[in-house]
């Protein structure tokens, strides 16, 4: 049986796989309740994901009922001549409405190409074959549940505080009406840095496993242990150890080649969102500036309650690009670490067997070259952050050169 009598593999699913099993199940319930991914599963042929029409329909219904409640607010905001591109709450939501509303099209564009790249992942597969360690699932896992979950509480919480304050007649549920579309256009996000979180758990074990080998072709050539091993022995176990890399050559291409595949299919909604980002945490940097200036120059009262709110949405703003860059960052260097591994082979007494693979093995990981480049415009790794910080400080001290020009003329 699997979660909520739903299983993703025709093989039985041990250990691990099935937090992964139920947590994968979860998601592409939420995918597709949100109009998200408008294909079915089935376990009838080879591929897995079927493109759907009638999901698709109800994704189409989906996106339609958003644009019209969304969208024609946004209208009606700029028709009244009410949109305060000033109030960094308001802009969020504004620019969130936007992204999330190129990610509805944009996934019932890509469905098919979608489901087809998903059913060629051998993930459950490789998950029973390979041991990962409970402290790294679990540290994992409470990553994930903080951007997934934590994240989005922490907002209705300044949300509720500031519709207690603004508008005190007003029920809390009507917070979760500003809150939904900032929680679809960050989810194409969340799957991806899901996606990336096992990735690299995935390239961990393949790597602890990498390094037994390693340690045990060095040991076998020590003259201590030489002497002692017959010949066809070292034969047969250089054969084993040989195959054992090939296993793990197969693997490491899997996680680059379809980690990059996904990237692909996510390039649009990650560049999206991180625009998003950096536009809301520029506007809220530069709205605390405003506050301070008014209250020091303009001789009026510091607004705490708002400063703080302000502050929440650029505080959640920076920690959602460090934690995507954290955790691309991560898989690059545990994908370094690979290569790095391999080099510390000793092959100088090695068989041909092994070195053959070995060899095989370090051609494969130059030719991939592992990046991870959104649309190919930039990598992201833990650099993304400086570049981030170096352009909202731009951005903020051209608006405040501005805005000190205004006041001093």
């Amino acid at each position: 049986m699997g979660f909520l009598g739903i299983r993703l593999s025709r093989q039985p699913i041990h250990g691990k796989g099935k937090l992964v099993h139920a947590l994968l199940i979860i998601l592409i319930i939420m995918l597709t309740f949100f109009g998200l991914f408008a294909n079915r599963f089935t376990l009838r042929g080879r591929q897995r994901f079927v493109f759907s029409k009638k999901i698709l329909a109800y994704a189409m219904m989906v996106t339609a009922i958003f644009m019209s409640i969304y969208v024609r607010q946004i209208y009606k905001d700029y028709m009244n001549s009410e949109l305060n591109l000033r109030d960094a709450v308001k802009l969020y939501s504004y620019m969130n409405i936007t992204v999330a509303t190129i990610n509805f099209f944009t996934q019932m564009i890509m469905s098919k190409t979608a489901g087809e790249m998903m059913s060629t992942v051998p993930l459950f597969k490789t998950l029973n074959e390979l041991h990962i360690e409970s402290g790294a699932i679990r540290k994992s896992v409470m990553l994930a549940l903080i951007k997934v979950l934590g994240f989005p509480l922490v907002l209705e919480f300044a949300l509720v505080m500031q519709q207690r304050r603004n508008e005190p007649d007003a029920y809390w549920t009507w917070t979760l009406y500003k809150l939904f579309p900032m929680i679809i256009s960050n989810f194409l996000n969340n799957c991806y840095f899901g996606a990336m979180i096992i990735a690299k758990n995935i390239a961990e074990a393949v790597n602890d496993r990498l390094k037994m080998v390693v340690d045990q072709v060095n040991c076998m050539q020590l003259p201590i242990n030489r002497e002692h091993y017959s010949k066809y022995y070292c034969i047969q176990r250089y054969c084993t150890l040989a195959d054992e890399l090939d296993d793990l050559a197969i693997k490491y291409k899997i996680i680059c080649v379809k980690s990059t595949e996904y990237m692909a299919l996510m390039s649009l909604s990650i560049i999206l969102s991180l625009i998003c980002h950096l536009l809301g945490i520029t506007v809220g940097v530069f709205n605390q500036y405003y506050g301070i200036a008014e209250s020091v120059i303009g001789g009026k009262q510091f607004d705490g309650f708002g400063a703080l709110i302000n502050l929440v949405f650029l505080t959640i703003s920076l920690l959602e690009i460090a934690l995507l860059t954290y955790v691309s960052n991560d898989i690059l260097l545990v994908v370094r670490t690979t290569g790095t591994s391999l080099q510390e082979i000793n092959l100088q007494n090695a068989d041909w067997r092994f070195r053959q693979s070995v060899h095989a093995f370090a051609l494969q990981i130059n030719t991939i070259k592992y990046k991870i480049k959104p649309m190919g415009l930039f990598e992201m790794d833990i650099s993304l952050i400086s570049s981030v910080l170096s352009a909202v400080a731009s951005f903020t001290l051209i608006l405040v050169q501005s805005d000190l020009s205004q006041r001093f003329k």
